[in-house]
């Protein structure tokens, strides 16, 4: 489903490879705090993958950003994160962010978490929940898209209601099954919904064009961003037994 939606708005010289991770194969783990940290380690080791084989940029899959700040201070290539991309690209087309996200109480509140990293607070409307729980979103949801894109809609809506003049998708699979099921926009409205991995496919095809075509640099090296030295990345990979 990801590919599908991909091939339909990537470039015609675009070429997508995957690189998947080693251990956590379930998106119900990712709304923990642990499990999420291991597979930070897991994503970057992808990124380090991806740029020493020559890639030109790289996104992760995950609308949590995960491993995409550490990636940065060590990769060469531009890394994106595409609930951050969603985030600052919804500020484009209305004043006020809605996200609509999973039904899991923890992965909304760190959807909340990652606005104030984006420095965006002030335009956060507000951040919906699904009813539709995650096992069933991600297992029976996948057969039957049309039924939790509904869903999504209908809690889109209210957070128009409320306020929301955009509305950004908190959920890598929620945003494969809106695109499959063809919701981009709300109902009887012209308030845009946005399929997260679509919106960071799209960014890490521009970061490509900058870096390459004009010179910029792939992520400022001033200040968090700047870029540990390739010696001291292989020591402390030695110390903590990262093959």
């Amino acid at each position: 489903m990801i590919d599908r939606n991909f091939s339909r708005i990537k470039r015609d010289d675009t070429e997508l490879v995957h690189r998947y991770v080693g251990h956590l194969k379930r998106a119900t783990d990712t709304v923990f705090a642990y499990p999420t940290l291991l597979n930070r380690v897991d994503v970057v080791e992808r990124f380090i993958e991806a740029d020493r084989d020559g890639f030109d940029a790289a996104m992760v899959a995950c609308s949590g950003d995960p491993g995409v700040a550490e990636a940065r201070s060590i990769a060469g290539i531009p890394i994106v994160g595409p609930m951050e991309a969603s985030l600052h690209l919804a500020c484009t087309y209305g004043y006020k962010i809605g996200i609509v996200t999973v039904e899991d109480r923890s992965w909304a509140e760190y959807c909340d978490m990652m606005v104030g990293a984006a420095g965006l607070r002030d335009r956060l409307s507000g951040v919906g929940r699904i009813s539709i729980p995650s096992k069933e979103a991600f297992t029976s949801g996948f057969l039957n898209p049309g039924e939790v894109a509904e869903e999504i809609e209908r809690v889109a809506a209210r957070l128009v209601d409320d306020g929301a003049t955009a509305i950004v998708i908190g959920s890598a699979g929620l945003s494969v099954i809106a695109s499959t099921a063809g919701l981009s926009r709300l109902h009887g409205s012209a308030v845009p919904i946005f399929d997260c991995l679509s919106v960071g496919l799209k960014c890490t095809e521009m970061r490509a064009d900058l870096t390459q075509k004009l010179a910029i640099p792939e992520y400022s090296r001033a200040g968090f961003g700047t870029r540990m030295e390739e010696k001291d990345v292989e020591r402390l990979r030695s110390l903590f037994a990262i093959s």
